[in-house]
């Protein structure tokens, strides 16, 4: 294997990580209804971010870019929605 195929298999799984982290979030933000430890630039940020990839992976064509940030995008659209929607509870 060249050095881009085994640079895009290393960005694949360490994609696949944070994807299981960003739906683990999701799900324990929506379960306790609390968003008191996140703050709001990092809630956007993640969502802008996971937007970036998306149209990075598509001006590519990079199918390992697309899939993940397609999976990424749920949670991250499901985190936002909640921190402004829960946030003034505790």
């Amino acid at each position: 294997m060249n050095y881009p195929t085994i640079s895009r298999w290393i960005v694949f799984g360490a994609s696949l990580l944070i994807t299981v982290g960003l739906y683990h979030q999701a799900y324990k933000v929506w379960k306790t209804r609390s968003v008191r430890d996140f703050a709001s630039t990092v809630i956007v940020a993640i969502l802008i971010n996971e937007l970036a990839w998306l149209n990075y992976g598509i001006m590519l064509a990079e199918w390992p870019i697309i899939l993940v940030t397609s999976l990424n995008l749920f949670p991250a659209v499901a985190v936002c929605v909640a921190y402004f929607r829960f946030r003034g509870k505790q």
